[in-house]
């Protein structure tokens, strides 16, 4: 559940794979991380957020473009946005660990929070 910190910075913790699969957006240049919030934003508007990964306490920091957005719950997903993954060292690092933590189960037909 993504939560506003100081100064703005969201913070994402994903507790499990299921939810990182259903988090992870695969199709988008560079992958793109969901984040579950009531929280505002708009198509383009970069946002920080400190994600935590499942298995891991450490709070990787990820800056990004909203990609996506669920304005509202329906149909089992939450509302919230998707933040695109950049293309520094730290989104690097970040996608690098999404795709081993999800080895096999990315091409998946499993409904995610998306699409």
């Amino acid at each position: 559940m993504a939560m506003p910190g100081r100064g703005g910075v969201l913070t994402c913790h994903i507790e499990d794979i299921e939810t990182l699969y259903a988090s992870y957006l695969s199709f988008v240049t560079n992958g793109a991380l969901f984040v579950p919030s009531d929280r505002p934003q708009q198509l383009g508007d970069e946002v920080f957020i400190a994600i935590t990964l499942p298995n891991s306490s450490e709070r990787l920091p990820m800056n990004g473009k909203v990609v996506w957005i669920n304005s509202k719950s329906q149909s089992g997903r939450p509302a919230g946005f998707a933040v695109q993954i950049g293309t520094d060292i730290a989104g690097q690092r970040i996608k690098n660990e999404v795709e081993r933590l999800l080895a096999g189960k990315i091409d998946s037909l499993q409904s995610t929070y998306t699409m």
